[in-house]
């Protein structure tokens, strides 16, 4: 399948909110198998000299797996952990594409999920892995953490509401 764009609702999000000036502005796209994404990191995000801050490559790969688990399982995301592993320096003003997709369902709840970022060229500059615990809106909004309306909205973002996805079962 061809990639195609997934429709985002956070307008103010660090990672993918297009009205955040201070953000990273990615805008997400599935085969229907992965999700990533291609974006331009900053200046203003450096670390040292003209690295990327380690915290962003580390947000853009938490970022993409994010989608990819909240994509794939219609269900709400939170990052229970996050390990990444710098393979070659990430650079201000570069631009990189990251990938994430669900490895493995370990229950019902939780989803082991990795991704990579690599640069224009292909070369492979970092990987992740992380486990996601996925839950329903009910669930989510137990927490306190975010308003239904809010909850509402994201929904733009599940795999149903395109007719295409994985569809990963609650056993």
């Amino acid at each position: 399948m061809p990639w195609q764009p997934i429709s985002k609702a956070d307008h103010r999000c660090f990672g993918c909110g297009t009205e955040n000036p201070h953000g990273l502005n990615m805008n997400f796209e599935t085969d229907g198998e992965k999700v990533r994404t291609t974006v331009t990191i900053p200046e203003h995000l450096r670390g040292w000299a003209k690295l990327a801050h380690g915290g962003v490559t580390s947000t853009i790969l938490d970022e993409v797996m994010g989608w990819a688990s909240m994509y794939f399982t219609n269900k709400f995301p939170l990052t229970r952990d996050l390990s990444v592993t710098f393979r070659k320096p990430v650079f201000v003003d570069q631009t990189v594409v990251a990938t994430g997709w669900i490895k493995e369902q370990k229950n019902r709840r939780k989803y082991l999920l990795v991704g990579e970022l690599h640069d224009d060229q292909g070369e492979l500059l970092a990987t992740s892995s992380s486990e996601f615990a996925m839950l329903e809106k009910e669930q989510f909004l137990n927490l306190g953490l975010v308003g239904e309306d809010d909850l509402d909205a994201m929904t733009c973002t599940f795999s149903s509401s395109h007719n295409y996805g994985h569809g990963y079962s609650d056993d």
